[in-house]
Formats: C-alpha cells, sequence, structure tokens
C-alpha cells in the first residue's frame, strides 16, 4: 500500500505540472508584473523584456500595458517602476500602446512620466490592432498561485522528490515539481564605485510545505539557471501571499507561527525565526527562553554546519536581547562546545538591556516537550528537511 500512495502523489505531481504553460519563464515573468510592488522585484523582469527581442511579445507587453493602467495613479507604486513599465511598451514598434499611453499621459502630471511616454511614443509606427485595456484580467494569475497553494496537501514524499531536482531550466522543474505557489524576484548591485559593478539577479520558487528553489540568471546566455534547493516544510511559511489573510483562513498569526517553527525542529525554519526576531528591537521572553533551553539542551548533538550556524543565530538572539538572562546558559556553550565557530559566538559580548529580567534563566525551566504541544507543526505529513540557506 506504501509504494501505491507514493505512486499516486507522485502522479499527482507530474498532472500539475503538465498543466504548466509551454514557456514557463514568460508565465513567470507575467505573474511578476502583476505583483512586483517594489522596483528591486520588478528591475531584473522589465530589463529583460528590454533588452530580449524574443520577450518582447504581445503575452508580456499586454500585461504590462494592463499593470501600468493600473497603477499609474497610485501613489504607494514606485515612480521607478511606472517609467520602466513605459519602456517596456516601448519596445513595440507599432501602435499597439497608443491608446494606453495617452491614457497613462492624462492620468499623471509627473514630468518624468510625460518624457518617458513621449519617448515611447517617438518610435511607434502606425497601423496595426491597439490594445484594449481590460482585455487582461493581472489579477487572475496571482488568485491562481494562491488558490494553488491553499489547495496544497504537502508530504514527505513530495519534499524528498523537491530535493531531488537536478535540472537547469525553470522549465524542468515545473516538469519536475509542478507550478510553484509563490514567487519572488530579486536584484542586489555590487559595486566598488570605479571598477566593479556586479549585478545579481535571482527567481525563488516557494512550494507549500516542501521548500524552495533559487535560480541565478545568466547575463552572458539570457537564461535563469537553477542554483541551489532547500527542502524544509515550515522555514518560507512567512513567503506566501495568503498570510495577508491568516486571520481569516484560521491560519497562526506571525508571533505564533515563528514559535512553531523554533520548536519545530526543522534548521532552516529555527534558523530564519530567530534571525527574524534578533533583527527586531524586542523580542518576546518566551521566544528567548525557548531559544535559550533548545540551545542549552542540544547544542552538543550538533555535527554540522547548518546546524552550528542555527546555534550561532541564537547566540546572537541572547547576547544582544537577552541581557545577562542567559549568561549561564552562555558560558556553558562557550566550555563545552569542540566547535569553534559556536565558541566564538557564545562568548560574543552581552550588550546591556535593562528592559531584559535581571533573573538568571535555568535550563529546565521551559519544557521543549510542553512547547512542542503547544506549537505543534504545521504540516504533520511533510518532515523532509535538506540544504542550506
Amino acid at each position: 500500500m506504501k509504494y501505491i500512495a507514493c505512486a499516486l502523489i507522485l502522479a499527482c505531481a507530474a498532472a500539475d505540472s503538465s498543466a504548466a504553460t509551454a514557456d514557463a519563464r514568460e508565465w513567470v515573468y507575467q505573474y511578476l508584473l502583476a505583483s512586483s510592488t517594489t522596483e528591486r522585484e520588478l528591475a531584473p523582469i522589465t530589463e529583460h523584456i528590454v533588452h530580449e527581442r524574443p520577450l518582447q511579445n504581445p503575452r508580456l507587453l499586454d500585461f504590462a500595458a494592463e499593470v501600468l493602467l493600473a497603477r499609474i495613479a497610485e501613489a504607494g507604486y514606485p515612480l521607478q517602476n511606472k517609467l520602466r513599465l513605459i519602456r517596456v511598451l516601448g519596445m513595440d514598434k507599432n501602435a499597439r500602446y497608443t491608446d494606453v499611453l495617452t491614457r497613462v499621459l492624462e492620468q499623471s502630471k509627473n514630468s518624468q512620466v510625460a518624457k518617458e511616454v513621449h519617448a515611447a511614443m517617438s518610435r511607434k509606427k502606425s497601423g496595426g490592432p491597439g490594445y484594449i485595456a481590460g482585455t487582461i484580467d493581472i489579477h487572475a494569475i496571482a488568485t491562481e498561485l494562491d488558490e494553488a497553494a491553499l489547495a496544497a496537501r504537502p508530504t514527505t514524499v513530495q519534499g524528498e522528490h523537491l530535493a531531488k531536482f537536478a535540472g537547469e531550466t525553470i522549465d524542468e522543474l515545473f516538469e519536475w515539481q509542478g507550478k510553484p505557489h509563490q514567487i519572488v524576484s530579486g536584484q542586489t548591485r555590487v559595486s566598488d564605485g570605479i571598477l566593479i559593478h556586479v549585478k545579481i539577479q535571482r527567481l525563488t520558487f516557494f512550494y507549500r510545505g516542501l521548500g524552495r528553489v533559487v535560480f541565478g540568471y545568466e547575463k552572458d546566455f539570457n537564461e535563469w539557471t537553477f542554483q541551489a534547493v532547500v527542502a524544509d516544510p515550515m522555514a518560507f511559511e512567512q513567503e506566501f501571499a495568503y498570510r495577508d489573510r491568516a486571520a481569516a483562513l484560521g491560519l497562526p498569526d506571525d508571533p505564533t507561527l515563528e514559535m512553531m517553527q523554533l520548536v519545530s525542529g526543522y534548521t532552516a525554519s529555527m534558523r530564519i525565526a530567530v534571525e527574524k526576531n534578533y533583527r527586531r528591537d524586542t523580542v518576546p521572553l518566551a521566544f528567548m527562553d525557548t531559544a535559550a533551553e533548545i540551545l542549552a539542551t542540544q547544542f552538543q548533538s550538533a555535527n554540522d554546519p547548518v546546524t552550528i550556524d542555527m546555534y550561532a543565530w541564537i547566540c546572537r538572539l541572547l547576547t544582544t536581547h537577552g541581557g545577562g538572562r542567559y549568561q549561564s546558559t552562555l558560558e556553558r556553550v562557550a566550555a563545552q562546545t569542540g566547535d569553534s565557530k559556536l565558541k566564538r559566538f557564545a562568548q560574543l559580548p552581552i550588550e546591556p538591556r535593562p528592559a531584559a529580567p535581571a533573573q538568571p534563566y535555568f535550563t529546565g525551566t521551559i519544557s521543549l516537550a510542553a512547547q512542542h504541544a503547544k506549537y505543534p507543526p504545521l504540516y504533520p505529513e511533510s518532515t523532509f528537511q535538506s540544504g542550506r540557506l
């Protein structure tokens, strides 16, 4: 029966992958055109369309036109994004988007927008059918991913399958695992201001209750290539769009979710929850006490770099936000660990925190068994983890 169940699960995954579009990259770009709200998210997509002729087609430009019309009067939408979308429409040398650009001029009084629109329209020839505003529902593709995510029933077998992905392209990923439940794009610039100018562009595909797959853009070949996969049932839960409606959907709120991640036993989940709290001004005492208990009772069993790294983050959390409450715990870790990295982080200077409780934390004060019962895993049928953040 076990093998029959596994076969059925993989068959379902294969059926889902067959529903993927013929060109996965275009489908991804459509989603990102519609969903991106920052320049960092949108920049890689519009840049590629402007510089790669095969992408300058109505399937993408029509999407860009509809997004531009929907966003042009939106004060919170970055001006640079509006200008980028206008440049994308300028790649069409016919008059398909003349009406769209005219409406943009009417709705925006911004001089930079006007300049960009005039530049785009000056390159256009007459003739050809014009795009009719409203033809495309730009919200449908986001709804598709959201509904698929909520319908997902992740299992250990699916997580193991994701972790074995060894393809190179987005199309191969979709064939292997099906469409993702969330997509995030990003761009980072690195420069010394003189000679070195590096642009790093990434796409990250999230599968609910399973993990994530990261692709990097190879400019020399104009293509996205596979970089890494991390399988973890809960590490990336905050990435999904449905989290904005967590209460209405009966899902845990953010503080509860972070406690679930902390006690999950999944290394990436724990690391992400700890790092999020480390970067905040204040951290709930229950979270820090639980993290201290995990560190005190489990650090000696850590024997791999991924786990050591997670415990190092707990040390950073406790030394930064705990005042002197966890000093004895940290001193014991520093004295007893055989790992030089963990020792170094356990010996970080303790920052003064007047608001932190003065009484020291004693190992055993928190029951991890009780915390596990209070904060059970989100996906009990999905337990596989592998890879490094």
